[in-house]
């Protein structure tokens, strides 16, 4: 029982200490500007996505701050993407992609485990998560360019969501079976 409830609180105040920094800290002072612009995160991945984008033959153009083109919700920026002259796919805050890495973040470090497989998992598991992103994001992109959008609410809400948090189960199962400590249940105490 013990295993459990440090899990727990190790879990907790790693994933609670992370977004609060995350979205209290850094992203508010982007989205409260005067006028508000997208955080350096999320345009970072448009990069990335425009980079991808292009190695599969598109032309890309990005709109940097499109928020301020038209009115939108109260702290909502976003960068978008054209492909081939035609619109792809806005890129707000929440498509970086920075809260499932949040999550991965807090449960590899709640969980435990060997710190030399911890040194070398977490960033391979970051990159991981983030590779996943912008396919994600670049295929969202394909969708509306290549197939008039048929679907997109369907890919991006469920599908593509699924894909991006099955990429980090994947993950969590490869830590807990190879490399993560043990969580101690009461049975095993009663046996030790």
């Amino acid at each position: 029982m013990k295993g459990v409830i440090y899990f727990l609180l190790r879990f907790g105040l790693t994933w609670l200490g992370l977004s609060f920094l995350y979205s209290s800290v850094f992203i508010h002072k982007y989205d409260t500007a005067e006028p508000p612009v997208t955080d350096p995160i999320t345009r970072y991945i448009v990069h990335q996505t425009a980079t991808a984008a292009e190695l599969f033959g598109y032309e890309v153009e990005i709109l940097y701050d499109h928020h301020l083109t038209y009115p939108t919700e109260d702290e909502q920026t976003m960068d978008s993407l054209y492909f081939n002259d035609t619109y792809a796919v806005s890129v707000e805050e929440g498509c970086n992609a920075i809260s499932n890495a949040i999550i991965f973040l807090a449960f590899i470090i709640g969980f435990g485990g060997r710190w030399k497989a911890l040194i070398w998992f977490i960033p391979m598991g970051l990159a991981f998560i983030h590779v996943a992103n912008i396919t994600r994001i670049l295929l969202l992109g394909v969708l509306n360019v290549d197939y008039g959008g048929e679907g997109f609410h369907f890919f991006h809400k469920y599908l593509f969501t699924a894909f991006l948090y099955g990429a980090i189960f994947i993950l969590w199962v490869w830590w807990v079976n190879k490399y993560g400590g043990t969580v101690k249940t009461e049975e095993d105490e009663t046996t030790a």
